[in-house]
């Protein structure tokens, strides 16, 4: 893989305008992939879109909700492609069923992504790899606006958000993307609790009672003045996880598990990541094997899935090793 800049990524992009492109991203696309993708489209007439897998309910509903349909999105790879555009996806180990067809894809590839040591196994790839930008969402606007695309309001709706999902409703905002924001919803007519009750969604009554359930049930310890629970949930880790967060945890994990593997979601209170040099994005995806599969994600949000169930103890003391080892080494 060839590491790129924005400018040359504006390049490659524009000098593909015409072609054949296939735009994909990781496995369960969740809002901030489906809305770089989709905004791709006003720029690349010949493109279309396709996912490894799903993608998520949130997704869904904000496509949906402004205006694309769930047609929009297909489960072919596109082998006669030109190019393979691949968004919000720092591996192709995170890619799903379309891992291997991407590691043998012969035509272009360009990554676009914002997470931790980006890894395209394909010698000519070009990758465009920025944690500065704290979403997918944030680059595709840039990268339009760098092209001087026209972005109507549903579009930019999406953008926005693409960028509220993955900045953990704004707490992981820079300076750049509060202004990003500012200008997404001056284009979309609206303010920032106007685009959030437009996609609002509750959960069930028993998704939330099973989340009150499994923070209830938790464990809880403090280490070096840091509060850690870690749980396990029938619903979406992520969900519980979040959730600890918000009522006072420092760090959270929690596990869920299918029929067909284990998910652990990892949180950590913003500013911790700084302060502490700690980056769960590569903490998960360094245990992930562990479990035998793979993880990722951002400083303060990260996750790993795998099938071996019998590994989850094995997971937990090491992120729990690994987090403890060095809030020691840090502490201030």
């Amino acid at each position: 893989m060839r590491a790129i800049s924005l400018e040359q990524l504006c390049e490659a992009v524009k000098s593909h305008a015409d072609a054949n492109i296939m735009i994909t991203f990781h496995s369960i696309g969740d809002t901030d992939a489906i809305s770089s993708a989709v905004a791709l489209l006003s720029i690349l007439p010949n493109a279309h879109i396709s996912t490894p897998d799903i993608i998520t309910a949130n997704a869904l509903r904000v496509l949906e909700g402004c205006g694309y349909k769930k047609e929009l999105i297909s489960t072919k790879f596109d082998e006669n492609a030109d190019l393979i555009i691949i968004v919000d996806a720092n591996s192709t180990s995170v890619l799903g069923s379309f891992q291997q067809a991407v590691e043998e894809f012969k035509n272009g590839i360009i990554a676009i992504d914002h997470h931790v040591d980006p890894n395209m196994p394909n010698a000519d790839a070009l990758v465009f790899n920025d944690e500065s930008f704290n979403s997918s969402a944030s680059i595709i606007y840039e990268l339009l606006k760098r092209l001087h695309s026209d972005i109507n309001a549903p579009m930019a709706k999406m953008l926005c958000m693409g960028i509220i999902s993955d900045s953990a409703e704004l707490k992981n905002a820079t300076p750049q993307t509060f202004i990003q924001m500012g200008e997404l919803l001056s284009i979309a007519k609206t303010d920032y609790m106007g685009i959030r009750a437009e996609f609002s969604h509750e959960s069930s009554i028993e998704a939330r009672s099973q989340t009150i359930h499994s923070i209830m049930n938790a464990d809880a310890f403090i280490k070096h003045n840091i509060l850690f629970v870690y749980g396990v949930t029938d619903v979406h880790a992520g969900i519980s996880a979040d959730d600890a967060i918000k009522i006072g945890a420092d760090i959270a994990l929690f596990k869920s598990e299918s029929n067909n593997e284990i998910s652990f979601s990892a949180r950590l209170r913003p500013t911790l990541d700084a302060k502490y040099g700690l980056h769960f994005g590569r903490i998960m995806r360094q245990l992930a094997p562990i479990i035998g599969g793979s993880g990722g994600g951002h400083p303060c949000a990260g996750g790993a899935y795998g099938p071996k169930k019998d590994a989850v103890e094995e997971f937990f003391n090491s992120f729990t090793e690994e987090v403890l080892n060095t809030l020691k080494q840090n502490k201030k």
